[in-house]
């Protein structure tokens, strides 16, 4: 029996001309990315995020314990007592005593300035007297209350203004330890994002490296000139499959 026969076809093709500098060169690079991969990565083990140092740590201290001072809290609250009070009428008017006295006397030295007007006149005791007398006292009376009027309206107009400073004192401790919580929650967050950041720098850096050389050699593989050969291997039909078929296709 005749052996098989085949029949073989080769092909070579170049992707780039071979360069004996740019094959040099392309063997510095694949010694580079092995040195690079036996040393690995190069991680900077240190967060990228700066602290509160010391000294504003110890200012946000001191400002809190400003702000929760008890002697400003009791003044401010007692402040804000007696001036709520003056805003509402009720530390001034006819009814205060110590104005009822001084209504009093000025009404007392009236009539007394009358009696006296009176007396030098010879006609003390007489029913004009008493008119007179009246209308003094009535009349000072009336100048008094109408000047405690104003004064009772102008206090309270400003003690209602000083209220409302009063009122903006007293939030200043809330409005002060607010602001230091907000920067040392900012400061917390800042602590927490920068270790999750060095842990991811530290947890992709093997992975990272590996990309940038993998990156580098596949980018300088061609132009180092590389030849392809691809062979393909047929055999050949047997002289007796051949014939078969002329007196199968002859019948």
């Amino acid at each position: 029996m005749a052996s098989e026969s085949t029949n073989t076809t080769t092909s070579t093709s170049s992707s780039a001309p071979t360069n004996p500098d740019v094959q040099a060169t392309a063997s510095k690079l694949a010694k580079g990315i092995s040195t690079a991969y036996d040393a690995g990565p190069q991680v900077f083990g240190e967060s990228l995020y700066s602290p509160a140092g010391s000294t504003t740590q110890d200012a946000w201290s001191k400002a809190l314990t400003a702000a929760n001072n008890p002697d400003y809290a009791a003044s401010t609250a007692a402040g804000i007592k007696d001036f709520g009070d003056i805003a509402a009428g009720k530390r001034f008017g006819q009814n205060d005593p110590q104005y009822q006295r001084l209504r009093a006397k000025a009404m007392d030295d009236a009539v007394s300035n009358v009696g006296q007007a009176f007396n030098s006149s010879g006609r003390f005791g007489g029913g004009s007297y008493v008119t007179n007398a009246t209308e003094a006292a009535g009349d000072t009376a009336a100048r008094m209350d109408l000047a405690r009027l104003s004064q009772d309206e102008a206090r309270q107009t400003g003690a209602v203004s000083t209220l409302a400073q009063l009122q903006g004192m007293a939030q200043q401790p809330a409005t002060i330890t607010g602001a230091i919580g907000s920067a040392q929650d900012a400061n917390q967050t800042g602590i927490l994002q920068g270790r999750a950041d060095l842990q991811q720098r530290q947890a992709n850096g093997w992975t990272d490296l590996i990309a940038k050389l993998t990156s580098a050699g596949a980018g300088n593989a061609a132009a180092s000139g590389t030849t392809t050969t691809n062979t393909m291997t047929k055999p050949e039909t047997p002289w007796w499959q051949s014939a078969l078929g002329i007196g199968l296709q002859a019948l």
